[in-house]
């Protein structure tokens, strides 16, 4: 009856009694659950907040912004947004600032209602904080 209802092929099926064993039903959520805490550990060489480099972008502007950064080899990675008229910080990760020399910043327009925005650009140090402020278009 086992192998017409297909146990015995994932392991469920005991072969002295011919019922299913305790064992073989905890194995299944057992290897979920090592799954499950393996996918959720931190990761060890995470950066330490204190060391990590910040922009602080404040948009002057009445427009909502999207907010891009162009490293000094033209890689170009989305920051994110930043509300019109509001000041806005975002943590630059390592595979933004590593091995640049430079960045740049980019502020599009939400709705596209007006042109964007480059930035001059900031040498990049580990650990500080890069300020631009967007003007009012």
């Amino acid at each position: 009856m086992l192998e017409s209802a297909g146990l015995s092929r994932y392991g469920l099926a005991s072969t002295r009694t011919g019922g299913i064993t305790m064992l073989a039903l905890l194995r299944y959520p057992a290897l979920l659950l090592l799954t499950v805490l393996a996918a959720c550990r931190t990761n060890p060489g995470s950066t330490d907040p204190s060391n990590q480099t910040r922009a602080r972008i404040e948009n002057r502007s009445s427009l909502d912004m999207d907010i891009n950064v162009r490293r000094n080899d033209g890689r170009d990675f989305r920051l994110g947004f930043a509300p019109g008229n509001e000041t806005t910080t975002f943590a630059l990760p390592a595979t933004i600032t590593a091995g640049a020399a430079w960045v740049r910043f980019e502020a599009r327009p939400v709705r596209g209602s007006g042109s964007a925005l480059v930035s001059e650009p900031f040498p990049v140090q580990i650990g500080s904080e890069i300020a631009w402020s967007v003007p009012p278009q």
